[in-house]
């Protein structure tokens, strides 16, 4: 199996900025694999390893121009039970529909699927029957794909432009268990890291707030809920360094900063989901508690004296 690697599998679209969308049609499709069974690997560390049927669906998508020279298969992304990808194909007389032909069942080895066409539909199949021809050759497994597949007219560059994001940060979406009933989203692997809590009282004075060292560290974790903190985060963030994130509204990519989310699809994030996320003070107090407990060690630049943060200090002594 093949570690996922962003420059490896996926694709960047060769287009120029400035495309005009009326004169070719851009599609963003989605496949399942059949009852969403994990063909093409596994998730390991929040990031998908696929299997050799799993490379050989990056392949064929990669070979989508062989067999229609006029098409580009472009951004894409295989995870252990569906791809995403996005597609551009001039309108010269193709719709962007079109019907699906009989199941892959039907198909034997080597065959290849019957017409011309350059509809969209004509190149998802050929794609999907690619992909099953190997499976059915190399395995026992002989339906590969649910019969339909998802699509979605990109009508401007900015709509695009949030698809891409949203293929990039596919892998970084799942969900993975930690272990004590901790979840997390992103690169789990840094949860082994040596990590520095960052804490920081909310009333921290203006000279505190300035502070312009930052430790070294391998990882910061923190809530990075406190004014400070949040300054820390941002510069973190921009100096591109790892950072572990237990927010109080839990496990989610929505409404995240663009340097947050660059963060994630760049490995360099995990986003922790605290038990209680109310956002009340009861979970800063806890979620304040967990970094303390769970850092090796902690950067605590201001801290009130009888505040919460001190009391919490003081009672992990």
């Amino acid at each position: 199996m093949s570690a996922y690697d962003p420059a490896k599998h996926h694709r960047r679209s060769i287009r120029l900025k400035g495309h005009d969308y009326a004169a070719g049609g851009v599609y963003f499709v989605t496949l399942c694999a059949q009852g969403r069974v994990p063909l093409f690997g596994s998730m390991k560390n929040g990031m998908p390893e696929l299997s050799e049927g799993g490379r050989v669906a990056e392949q064929c998508w990669h070979a989508i121009p062989e067999h229609f020279p006029e098409v580009e298969a472009c951004e894409f992304v295989v995870m252990p039970d569906h791809m995403h990808g996005i597609i551009f194909m001039p309108h010269r007389g193709a719709k962007h529909l079109s019907p699906e032909q009989p199941p892959e069942r039907s198909l034997k080895p080597g065959e290849r699927p019957k017409g011309t066409s350059r509809t969209l539909g004509s190149i998802v199949r050929g794609y999907k029957i690619g992909v099953t021809k190997w499976y059915r050759e190399n395995t026992h497994v002989e339906k590969v794909w649910q019969r339909d597949y998802y699509e979605r007219i990109v009508r401007d560059a900015a709509a695009e432009e949030q698809i891409v994001r949203y293929i990039r940060l596919n892998p970084w979406r799942c969900v993975q268990h930690l272990g004590k009933g901790l979840r997390g989203m992103g690169n789990i692997a840094l949860w082994q890291a040596e990590k520095l809590g960052v804490l920081c009282s909310r009333n921290a004075s203006e000279r505190a707030k300035n502070v312009a060292a930052i430790p070294g560290a391998p990882v910061y974790l923190s809530g990075f809920h406190s004014p400070m903190e949040q300054k820390t985060f941002k510069r973190l963030l921009a100096a591109k360094r790892n950072v572990i994130w237990c927010p109080a509204w839990g496990v989610s990519a929505k409404n995240l900063s663009p340097e947050a989310l660059t963060a994630l699809e760049e490995n360099r994030m995990l986003i922790l989901e605290m038990k209680d996320s109310e956002g009340n003070l009861a979970a800063a107090e806890a979620r304040n508690r967990f970094v303390i407990q769970a850092a090796d060690r902690l950067w605590t630049p201001h801290v009130t004296p009888g505040g919460m943060l001190d009391r919490l200090l003081k009672d992990e002594r």
